[in-house]
């Protein structure tokens, strides 16, 4: 038995996002630069190194590709733009009526890369090793009592109080995955479980295996012919360390790399209608949106708060910056994780109400800080868009560019010294709405960084999360959004299309909603 829940899961595909849109290419050959798909080999590119590729340590956007594609976890996001879940390496799954007791029948004939079968005690050993290392993904295992292997293809995990977003744990690129007992203990060192092993090798069942791990460089990841779910098309996947767009570009029209990500929308748009190439947008749950300081500066004031949400063009900011890789924001969360009549973050643009309300400030708190990350091309234009609305209004924007690091150092800091907006661009855990709003708008938050507080929304999460009927929890998440939506400490701004580059002798570029920048390696290959 295979339960859904009507919140999120089995949401059609998101063909309201024109995108798959944008997934449009030439069907013509290639006439430039020409590719190297033909000798087995993919080869794509990462703008900086990734975390350790150990899956229990791994907790970041990027590596995903390579996380996703050497590990399986017992289930699946379908990669179809919908947050439907299908078994990986569990054929199937039950639930109880109590939602405490979720049933794994484990598929037969799935084996890790040393050759070992994979069974309900090597899952066993896996969900533990998540608890022992414990690291930041570890919370996804929090409300574990006990494990049951009654057999050696059920694995049974009970917990101790139901959790509505525990199936998406288990499907989420940062969830458990299955890895080999034999091969983490012969490379145990100390206790530590083989995590110092793990950051050069791996002990996954996917369909590539690490072969080379070489920090600032390369890594390169050899097909497994023994996966479960057939043999991949490529014989092996090489990913470049390119930290330069224009690099990557050039080196894709030289036949030198096959797939990129994460270009400017000037590079999209100038291989949109090229020949050789397609262009290949997919819906993503990933969100720029503002972070608004209520503890210092002008924006303490809820009014001004509310009339900043509407002083703000999105519809030209998606047309202006993102020439159609994303959509206007219409939601407190990311697009499709939620019914799209629950949660509501919508304005009519009206600029006049701030201005009217900043008119009424004295000179000195007419002054804000305006924050992004280093390195966002996108986010640095809507930045700069912003200062010239706010300015306009009478608001003297200061835009103050901070490094990852610098940003999620902020939660420890007092958040009076803090800038008065942040602009980010950010994906949650999974296609639950929990593991968006708690992580970023909770009280609290692991990512609240500027430590808003809404302590009726975060009762509403906190409801939310342990209610086990399906209209409930809905209620419960559509009510959180809403208050923050009033209290205006998180206003949106758009909902981004994950887009790709590609040459055109590569085919079966596939996508799962919740995995920004990552393809399925075990269904891409060579054209023809």
């Amino acid at each position: 038995m295979s339960r859904t829940r009507p919140l999120h899961r089995g949401l059609a595909l998101l063909a309201a996002l024109t995108l798959v849109a944008a997934a449009c290419g030439s069907d013509e050959g290639s006439s430039s630069g020409g590719s190297s798909a033909g000798d087995g080999v993919l080869r794509t590119a990462f703008y900086a190194d990734m975390q350790v590729p150990d899956p229990d340590i791994f907790y970041e956007v990027e590596g995903s590709q390579v996380i996703t594609g050497v590990y399986d976890g017992l289930v699946r996001y379908v990669d179809d733009g919908s947050t439907t879940i299908e078994g990986a390496l569990a054929e199937s799954y039950e639930v109880s009526d109590d939602e405490l007791t979720y049933t794994f029948t484990l598929r037969d004939g799935a084996t890790f890369h040393d050759g070992t079968t994979v069974d309900s005690a090597a899952a066993q050993f896996s969900f533990e090793r998540r608890t022992t290392v414990n690291s930041a993904p570890a919370y996804m295992l929090a409300d574990v009592d006990h494990y049951e292997t009654p057999d050696a293809s059920t694995f049974v995990v009970v917990l101790t109080q139901p959790v509505a977003a525990f199936l998406d744990y288990m499907a989420s690129p940062y969830g458990p995955k299955l890895v080999s007992p034999a091969l983490v203990e012969a490379n145990e060192v100390d206790g530590d479980s083989a995590q110092e092993w793990m950051q050069t090798h791996d002990a996954g069942s996917g369909p590539f295996t690490i072969s080379e791990f070489s920090l600032g460089q390369q890594y390169v990841l050899d097909r497994y012919d023994d996966y479960w779910a057939g043999t991949p098309g490529y014989e092996q996947v090489v990913i470049s360390i390119i930290p330069d767009a224009a690099t990557q570009q050039v080196q894709l029209e030289g036949g030198d790399l096959d797939i990129v990500h994460q270009q400017p929308i000037a590079t999209i748009e100038s291989f949109r209608d090229r020949d050789g190439y397609q262009v290949v947008g997919f819906p993503v749950v990933q969100k720029t949106f503002l972070h608004v300081n209520e503890h210092t500066g002008p924006f303490q004031d809820k009014a001004l708060r509310q009339a900043l949400g509407a002083a703000i063009d999105r519809e030209s900011i998606v047309e202006d910056v993102y020439q159609g890789v994303a959509e206007v924001s219409t939601q407190i969360y990311p697009k499709g994780m939620i019914d799209e009549s629950l949660a509501l973050d919508e304005y009519d643009y009206d600029p006049s109400s701030l201005e009217g309300l900043v008119a009424g400030l004295d000179s000195g708190d007419r002054s804000i800080t305006l924050t992004y990350a280093i390195g966002s091309i996108n986010d640095q234009r809507i930045a700069e868009t912003l200062q010239k609305t706010l300015s306009d209004v009478g608001l003297d924007v200061t835009i103050d560019p901070k490094t990852t690091s610098q940003i999620f150092d902020m939660v420890n800091q007092d958040p009076t010294t803090l800038p008065d907006l942040l602009l980010e661009t950010a994906n949650p855990d999974a296609a639950h709405p929990d593991t968006w709003i708690r992580i970023f708008m909770r009280t609290g938050g692991a990512l609240n960084y500027l430590q808003a507080s809404t302590p009726e929304a975060d009762a509403e999460m906190d409801r939310g999360l342990h209610l086990t009927d399906d209209a409930a929890v809905a209620e419960a998440y559509g009510n959180a959004g809403d208050l923050i939506h009033e209290d205006a400490t998180f206003i949106t701004i758009d909902d981004i299309v994950d887009t790709f580059i590609a040459s055109d002798s590569v085919s079966g570029i596939t996508h799962s909603l919740p995995m920004p920048f990552t393809i399925r390696l075990d269904k891409v290959e060579p054209a023809g």
